[in-house]
């Protein structure tokens, strides 16, 4: 019975190798990937609930055009991660003590670690104040907002648009 050479077994293991070097590219894309779209689902989740929110609110009359705010979908960085926060906001109606009485946040979720966040043009950093999407009584932003979630490159970017 013969067994492997030195020099067969050297070939082997530097194939392997090249395939393991050519894979892991591979696999850390694929993981980027994976966390924007985990992230494009968390971002359309907090909206959805701000949208509620504004939908539930007592205090202002339902369908009314020009109302002021009546929740926010706010994002801020906390270390390196991206948090969002759904916020109940005050009307100032008289005799409406409902609103007022509910504790913020409402809800809250974190992006996965790394993913980066552009709401409206604008991205979002450590030094930047939180991004806000004010919605009305009617649960509707004042305008349409895109988004983009980016992390490992812009092969995995997700975009979209909150509306």
């Amino acid at each position: 019975m013969r067994g492997f050479t030195l020099i067969e077994l050297l070939v082997t293991l530097a194939i392997l190798a090249m395939l393991l070097l050519m894979a892991a590219p591979l696999a850390a894309d694929w993981v980027h990937g994976a966390r924007t779209l985990q992230a494009r689902g968390t971002l359309v989740q907090g909206f959805e609930n701000a949208k509620a929110l504004a939908l539930r609110n007592p205090c202002a009359d339902p369908n009314a055009t020009g109302t002021p705010a009546a929740a926010a979908l706010e994002a801020k960085i906390e270390g390196t991660t991206v948090t969002l926060n759904v916020l109940a906001l005050p009307q100032g109606v008289s005799g409406c003590a409902l609103l007022g009485a509910r504790p913020n946040p409402q809800w809250t979720a974190r992006l996965p670690d790394g993913v980066g966040l552009t709401l409206n043009g604008t991205l979002l950093t450590t030094s930047s104040t939180p991004l806000t999407v004010n919605l009305d009584n009617r649960g509707l932003p004042a305008a349409s907002i895109p988004f983009t979630l980016r992390r490992g490159g812009h092969q995995n970017d997700e975009t979209g648009t909150l509306y």
